[in-house]
């Protein structure tokens, strides 16, 4: 698997090279931090809003929008803006209602870029 096979698996991979200067190279390198990352912040992110941290998660899922972003995963910061919004706007009810989408595409955007770096 290349970077280029990730447009198949919806991530907008030429947005994300625009992003790294063009670089597969450094593409490469955001990816794997990106997985390194991810795998760590998926049971935080779970944790604020078990914890109903709710500030930590309004801070947490930011991040997450850029960092989707940055690897080409617009879906997946699409649905991370959706609750930084319902976080800024203390609508808490929505965040417990759709976190575990989130978190679950979260966690099959990590599973795909293992694929990456297997």
């Amino acid at each position: 698997m290349t970077v280029y096979d990730l447009r198949e698996r919806g991530f907008d991979v030429d947005s994300a090279l625009e992003l790294c200067v063009g670089s597969e190279e450094i593409y490469k390198e955001v990816l794997e931090t990106a997985l390194e990352e991810g795998l760590e912040k998926i049971p935080f992110i779970r944790e604020c809003v078990e914890k109903e941290d709710f500030k930590r998660y309004g801070i947490e899922v930011h991040g997450l929008k850029n960092a989707a972003r940055q690897i080409g995963a617009t879906e997946l910061s699409e649905m991370a803006f959706e609750q930084e919004k319902a976080a800024k706007a203390e609508d808490y009810e929505y965040i417990k209602g759709t976190c575990e989408a989130l978190l679950e595409h979260y966690q099959q955007t990590m599973d795909i870029l293992k694929e990456l770096f297997v």
